[in-house]
């Protein structure tokens, strides 16, 4: 039968990164910023360290030895303006040698990136040479880490790997009856309310395909830092219901369209969390297809319900904002006086939704 991987679309990680479809980061941040943030949905996202560290560590886990021909460690950390400017260069040429590249590439570069405005050009050279193999590095096409980072991924690699319940989880063989199929990138059209297409994109960390059992386990992976038992707090703070949900939603359309998986079941979603701070893997379960959880994420703390919305209805939300360009909220009137009072309301309804 037909694997679930042969439905991936098969990108360079970059590629699927630019490809233009929705995903759960920008449906998320919608969630989580309002509509303040619509002009920006569609920008591309610098990763932060913390994000660099657990694409690092994710790749350990999912990529297993090929991490090592796509990394490069640097012993000494490289300063925010050098690592700005180095890169400018970079983006002008591909000479590896940094004695070799033309002045007016580098001078080009450090206007472009304000590195050192009051320093001469040999000043400048100086003190970016002295981060040559991080530039050169960047030219081959390697991603820099520090030794730090890397050393703490290798030991929580180590901490996986020899964990029994994590080690059978985060399968890496193959059976006749059970498939581990890792950051596989799944791209489909959803229909809107309107009778729109519009294309979803996810890459799942690991879906654990049983034949045997005719289940589909997805499970994602998690850095944070605060610790594995307190994963909740970010589970909420980043919305990873909506990733739940939407992932889930996406491969029941994938498996839908295929008569051999006609009678495959989606199981709860999976949460593995590992913090450096104490390097103590927590896996957690959220049944996404709970009948209380049907129209989105939402708990209760004694007699108050705290509801947040379905990844749908945000994306519903979005649309019609980009489709009219609309200058302020759905709750803003622009023709009379808006009641303080109401808007208020509204207001921290979203925000603690």
């Amino acid at each position: 039968m037909k694997s679930l991987k042969d439905y991936s679309m098969n990108l360079e990680e970059e590629q699927y990164h630019a490809y233009p479809a929705w995903s759960y980061s920008m449906i998320a941040k919608y969630a989580k910023e309002g509509f303040g943030s619509i002009a920006t949905l569609h920008d591309k996202t610098e990763p932060t360290p913390s994000m660099e560290f657990g694409s690092l560590f994710d790749s350990f886990i999912t990529k297993g030895k090929s991490t090592l021909d796509e990394y490069v460690v640097i012993d000494d950390e490289v300063p925010a303006s050098e690592k700005k400017a180095l890169l400018a260069i970079a983006k002008r040429t591909d000479i590896p040698n940094l004695m070799e590249v033309p002045k007016e590439i580098i001078l080009d570069a450090c206007d472009e990136t304000g590195y050192q405005p009051k320093w001469g050009f040999d000043t400048k050279f100086k003190h970016l040479n002295e981060y040559e193999s991080y530039y050169r590095a960047v030219i081959l096409g390697k991603k820099v880490v520090s030794k730090k980072d890397w050393d703490d991924a290798v030991e929580m690699y180590k901490i996986f790997r020899s964990d029994p319940y994590l080690k059978e989880l985060f399968g890496t063989k193959n059976t006749d009856d059970v498939e581990y199929i890792y950051q596989s990138q799944f791209l489909v059209d959803w229909m809107t309310n309107s009778g729109e297409k519009v294309k979803i994109k996810i890459m799942p960390d690991l879906i654990v395909v049983n034949h045997k059992n005719k289940t589909i386990q997805p499970v994602d992976l998690k850095t944070s830092s605060v610790p594995g038992w307190d994963f909740k707090e970010n589970f909420i703070k980043f919305y990873y219901h909506i990733q739940a949900h939407l992932y889930s939603d996406v491969l029941s359309m994938i498996i839908n369209d295929d008569a051999d998986y006609a009678e495959y079941e989606i199981l709860p979603y999976l949460f593995t969390d590992i913090s450096r701070s104490d390097k103590v893997p927590v896996t957690y379960i959220y049944n996404q297809f709970a009948e209380d959880q049907q129209d989105g994420f939402c708990y209760h703390i004694g007699d108050k319900t705290y509801k947040y919305k379905h990844w749908k209805a945000l994306l519903e939300e979005i649309l019609a904002y980009e489709a009219t360009n609309a200058v302020v909220p759905n709750y803003i009137k622009r023709d009379e006086p808006n009641d303080l009072l109401s808007v208020l309301n509204k207001y921290y309804a979203w925000i603690n939704n």
